[in-house]
């Protein structure tokens, strides 16, 4: 699983460097990629479970803030969608974009339920995602914020 984290207060390259050496050191941590430009760090970890508290400590303990997320969702209504193979390139073309943390779609209801980091995916992306897999997105249901 991949994630990125929004950091406050890199400077220079000496912070950047600093970043990457705590979040290296973490368990089940395999790659980390810290953007100075971007000021986020793109964690690749093992499993399904995403340590955010303990990679929030390692920032924080190494001087710096982490952004929290702005995770909103969305229900959005889907057309063309036929079978479970249809629901599923849905699906599967949903989750791969970065930013969804979670997509879930329903065939019998022709509807994609999406959690999303609206500091790294907009709507707009999220409906192109949808088009681009070949099925058109009909309506969609404001969008809540999470945390």
């Amino acid at each position: 699983m991949k994630k990125r984290v929004q950091i406050n207060g890199m400077h220079c390259a000496g912070c950047v460097n600093a970043v990457e050496k705590v979040l290296s050191r973490l368990d089940n941590v395999k790659d980390v990629n810290v953007q100075l430009t971007t000021e986020s760090a793109e964690i690749e970890v093992e499993g399904d479970d995403f340590p955010y508290e303990k990679v929030r400590e390692a920032i924080e303990n190494a001087g710096y803030e982490v952004e929290e997320e702005k995770t909103e969702s969305v229900s959005l209504q889907i057309g063309g969608m036929h079978c479970a193979g249809c629901s599923s390139a849905v699906e599967k073309a949903l989750n791969k974009r970065e930013g969804i943390i979670q997509a879930n779609v329903n065939l019998t209801a022709e509807k994609a339920f999406v959690e999303y980091d609206s500091s790294i995916i907009s709507i707009d992306e999220i409906r192109e995602s949808i088009e681009s897999a070949g099925y058109e997105v009909i309506d969609q249901q404001k969008k809540k914020q999470i945390s």
